[in-house]
């Protein structure tokens, strides 16, 4: 539910128990974050990764073994390739963009970014990408005009609503030029799921 926080909820973790039948404990979920570790030496195995950067790096809780971003024909005649990690707690952002210690070196970091042909960037409207990684020109979603959407004004000076649209607000799609705005499903540029397609791929 967007408008209520997993926190609030939890504030009020003694009355579950008497709403719902067989509560036994309500807590909130550890976040995990999935990281990109570059370079890492294709000889070593996964499980020798995953103890050494426990070992070496204070506070790193990896949540399951780390695997491998590429196929093995991709890492066919390399010697580094990159390792998926999960961790968790409350150091965990630490180590994100940072580096990591193991193999008596040090390695980069980034954090793992997942999207498909049907995620829409929230920078220039696009699809197949994520914001993060844009490289096209910002556009607002509400009006196509070249501002981030949450600096969209309205054209009245008079009006006190910015960064959504409002009543004086001409919508336009960025994406077909239509009179909607760039999210709208009905938008004949919006990327169809096929039956067979998993939406979670990357």
């Amino acid at each position: 539910m967007e408008l209520i926080k997993a926190t609030s909820l939890n504030s009020k973790v003694g009355i579950f128990p008497q709403l719902i039948p067989g509560t036994v404990s309500v807590h909130l979920d550890t976040p995990e974050s999935h990281i990109l570790v570059h370079g890492i030496p294709t000889s070593k195995s996964l499980a020798k990764i995953a103890n050494e950067l426990t070992t070496f790096n204070t506070g790193l809780s990896l949540t399951s073994q780390p695997r491998l971003l590429t196929t093995d024909d991709a890492r066919a005649c390399k010697t580094a390739s990159t390792v998926v990690i999960n961790i968790t707690g409350p150091r965990a952002s630490d180590y994100i963009g940072k580096r990591l210690a193991t193999f008596s070196s040090t390695y980069r970091t980034e954090r793992r970014l997942r999207f498909n042909s049907h995620t829409q960037c929230s920078k220039c409207q696009g699809y197949g990408h994520h914001s993060n990684r844009c490289t096209s020109p910002v556009s607002c979603r509400s009006s196509a005009f070249p501002h981030p959407t949450g600096n969209h004004p309205c054209p009245t000076a008079t009006c006190p609503i910015r960064g959504r649209p409002c009543s004086h607000t001409l919508l336009r799609c960025v994406n077909c030029q239509g009179p909607h705005d760039a999210h709208t499903a009905q938008c004949p540029c919006h990327p169809k799921v096929a039956q067979d397609e998993n939406p979670e791929g990357e």
